[in-house]
């Protein structure tokens, strides 16, 4: 014998036909939110890094423009070769604390950025000390330069914001493998849900086909009882709608039954308040003397 089944869906089938499409629908929604912020936070990252890096580049500029200023003004005695150096000079104490900014999240380079500071403190006073010479003699000037402390502090210069520069490199193309990812990852697991909701959908209207072709069926009702054949027996309605689809019923009167049943009553009453006719005889009992 078949199992019974509701007449379409049944309420726990329907409830968690909607809890599992809610729940689709939020984590759908939360993937999204947390895979954009995810996305934000790694673009702010590369971005920092990317500016990291130009602030570094800026740095170097501003000591070679300091040193270029340094010779033309040495070779020359011409204060306008000075420009680059005064202008370098004004601004690296805003240069370095903008770098060391960035840097603070970093103890490495940090550090690194410390004996850079430390590096820049030196060749502007070795620069300083040569324009000072300069004023009197050129050749007291070229002296301090032909030692190579300039040349030496420069080289060391280079080398700590090279390396300072490898390292920010290093860490904006971990952060760039990082956020691509990331990205792949929530692409991934949003192409998953998708394919999840878009399965469901397919199950669950497959099953409405299939149920609105049951339903589609032919019933064999009997003519005279109007009762419905199913399963090879002649069954009433009720019975087949509750072996069939799990319907359970109550009973009821109709208002036409009602006035019906009230009209049978009042025509009842009104013939049991007919007179007896004395002519006529009652029957007597067979078998039984008629009484005198």
């Amino acid at each position: 014998m078949k199992n019974s089944r509701p007449l379409l869906l049944s309420r726990p089938a329907v409830i968690s036909a909607l809890v599992i499409g809610l729940v689709l629908v939020v984590g759908t929604a939360l993937l999204s939110a947390v895979s954009t912020r995810a996305v934000e936070i790694a673009g702010a990252r590369v971005g920092h890094a990317r500016t990291t890096l130009l602030q570094i580049n800026q740095l170097l500029a501003t000591m070679i423009d300091a040193e270029t200023g340094q010779r033309g003004y040495i070779l020359t005695n011409l204060e306008k070769y000075l420009e680059p150096y005064n202008s370098a000079k004004a601004r690296i104490t805003d240069e370095l604390g903008a770098l060391d900014a960035s840097l603070a999240d970093s103890p490495e380079q940090t550090a690194s950025l410390a004996e850079i500071k430390s590096l820049t403190t030196q060749k502007f006073a070795e620069m300083d000390r040569t324009i000072a010479l300069r004023h009197n003699s050129v050749g007291a000037a070229l002296n301090v330069v032909g030692t190579g402390e300039g040349l030496v502090t420069m080289d060391a210069l280079r080398k700590k914001v090279h390396v300072l520069e490898q390292n920010e490199l290093a860490e904006l193309n971990m952060r760039s493998a990082l956020a691509a990812r990331h990205a792949r990852e929530s692409q991934l697991i949003s192409l998953g849900l998708i394919t999840l909701a878009v399965a469901l959908g397919l199950t669950g209207a497959r099953l409405l086909i299939l149920r609105v072709r049951e339903l589609e069926d032919l019933i064999t009702v009997c003519a005279w009882t109007n009762r419905v054949k199913y399963e090879g027996k002649w069954v009433s309605f009720e019975q087949y709608l509750h072996k069939r689809f799990n319907l359970r019923f109550t009973h009821g009167i109709s208002e036409e039954a009602t006035r019906k049943l009230m009209l049978e009553e009042v025509e009842l009453h009104a013939g049991s308040r007919k007179p007896v006719n004395s002519a006529t005889p009652f029957p007597s009992p067979e078998g039984s003397a008629t009484r005198v």
